[in-house]
């Protein structure tokens, strides 16, 4: 079913001939910086007043830390951070705690630090959450979460132009499809955590990728395998959820280098991983205590529990067939890969595993939530699987699956364009979201505080990005012995 890589494709790397490079090099570049634009724009455009207020706690960490410099919730004169912590008996629930007669989020801090420095920043132009919190909070989510689930996307499209040598469409379907076709896009317009933890890790993962197939120099090898572990710690100190994640992108790091890129990637996920030790230390006398041991929060620790595993993968099973139905498309395509791609296709199954394991051995299932949030991580590497159909020897299996992408594709961008427009914070999980949503668009209230600013940059970039395609294919075809990518 499968056809193997030309020898070219099999060899090392180094050896080869990158499609991001030569003649075409140029349009590509475009291409790039064109697909990046036109994603960021429109996260940017699908920000909405619903879910900036339903996520205020996202930004409550970070005026306290610009405002008040401090790490806890407490003293915020600013309506929205006005956050009440209810008691059941001794013992608070919701999403933030007391510690030590000082309230905070149940939350790793990275994603508080992060914002804290656009913040800060916005400060300096007059602007306040006290004083406009709508966009301001829009604001620091553009240049949080929204730009680096951005690039999370232009990751996927170079990792998966690192595994097709011959085309360019099957790298810009895969990324074109997570970025609007997955639950990412639904929690891609508003500040939020595990949106950057994602991000951070596909970006990790793509120069870890770099450094496995030998496109860096003996020389900026380091430098490299440096930022690769520096985004690792960093994914850690924004959300637990990608933990066992993030140790096999790691360990995969250390394994497959020498010496010298392995201390580089330890330096590296060191500083990225400072911060958090900082706030735990600072926070709770502990760098090792974080929120989540802090405020003793049972749900989200590992419970060896079979039939809460059993009802989890039903749980998931379903989510992902309602709201990502694309996702089981790169799921099956991943059978597809050649041999030549064996040792990243076990690394994409090990992070499947890892997340698995992660999310099938907790209570909790991520509380109100549209789509599988805790699936968030993984649906990069569903989408590079989609790459898979590329190898299929059948040129009638390959229309088929072209066929059936389009179809599966067109329904999972506009569930999930809906669930970003509709608002995240969906809390009747066992009702399929899809149509409430519909509803509550009907009713028209809806407020897109960046809209009007961001529609022109959108459009620019969907002509560029139109004009680059076309650039790509026409120079590609006069390319001896090379088909036309696109």
């Amino acid at each position: 079913m499968t056809e193997p890589l030309s020898k070219s494709e099999g060899a090392p790397a180094h050896a080869v001939s990158s499609p991001l490079f030569g003649q075409r090099a140029r349009s590509v570049a475009l291409l790039q910086l064109s697909l990046f634009f036109l994603v960021w724009s429109v996260y940017g455009i699908a920000i909405n007043s619903a879910n900036l207020n339903a996520f205020n706690l996202q930004h409550a960490g970070i005026e306290a830390m610009v405002e008040r410099k401090q790490f806890s919730l407490e003293g915020s004169a600013t309506p929205q951070f006005q956050i009440k912590v209810y008691y059941d008996g001794d013992k608070p629930f919701g999403d933030t705690f007391m510690y030590n007669g000082r309230q905070f989020a149940a939350k790793q801090p990275g994603q508080f630090m992060i914002g804290a420095v656009v913040y800060f920043l916005l400060r300096l132009f007059g602007l306040s959450y006290l004083n406009n919190y709508t966009v301001t909070s829009a604001l620091v989510s553009l240049f949080t979460s929204s730009l680096v689930a951005a690039l999370g996307a232009l990751a996927v499209f170079r990792i998966a132009s690192q595994f097709t040598r011959e085309s360019l469409a099957w790298p810009l379907t895969s990324a074109v499809l997570y970025a609007f076709g997955t639950t990412a896009f639904a929690y891609s317009s508003f500040a939020y955590h595990d949106t950057l933890a994602s991000g951070f890790l596909v970006i990790a993962f793509y120069w870890v990728m770099l450094l496995s197939r030998q496109q860096v120099s003996r020389r900026n090898a380091p430098l490299v395998a440096v930022g690769a572990g520096v985004l690792l710690g960093l994914t850690i100190t924004t959300s637990m959820l990608p933990f066992f994640m993030t140790c096999a992108v790691g360990g995969y790091l250390v394994w497959i280098n020498r010496w010298k890129i392995r201390l580089a990637a330890i330096a590296g996920g060191l500083v990225g991983i400072a911060p958090l030790l900082y706030f735990n230390a600072s926070a709770f006398g502990n760098p090792l205590l974080n929120s989540y041991s802090a405020g003793d929060y049972p749900p989200s620790s590992l419970t060896l529990n079979l039939q809460n595993s059993i009802d989890k993968a039903w749980l998931y099973a379903s989510e992902i067939t309602l709201y990502d139905p694309i996702a089981w498309l790169g799921i099956l395509a991943l059978a597809f890969y050649p041999r030549a791609l064996r040792r990243e296709l076990l690394l994409i199954l090990v992070l499947f595993a890892a997340q698995a394991l992660q999310v099938l051995n907790i209570t909790s299932h991520g509380g109100c939530h549209y789509g599988p949030r805790f699936l968030l991580p993984a649906l990069p590497y569903a989408a590079l699987g989609l790459v898979g159909f590329h190898y299929l020897r059948s040129q009638a299996a390959k229309r088929a699956a072209i066929i059936v992408i389009v179809l599966a594709g067109a329904a999972s961008v506009t569930i999930n364009s809906v669930g970003t427009l509709f608002g995240a914070m969906y809390c009747d999980v066992h009702v399929y979201g899809f149509w409430p949503g519909i509803a509550t668009l009907q009713q028209g209230n809806l407020n897109l505080p960046l809209a009007k600013w961001l529609v022109i940059p959108a459009l620019v970039s969907l002509l560029l990005f139109g004009y680059s395609i076309y650039c790509v294919a026409i120079r590609s075809s006069r390319e001896p012995g090379r088909l036309a990518s696109l």
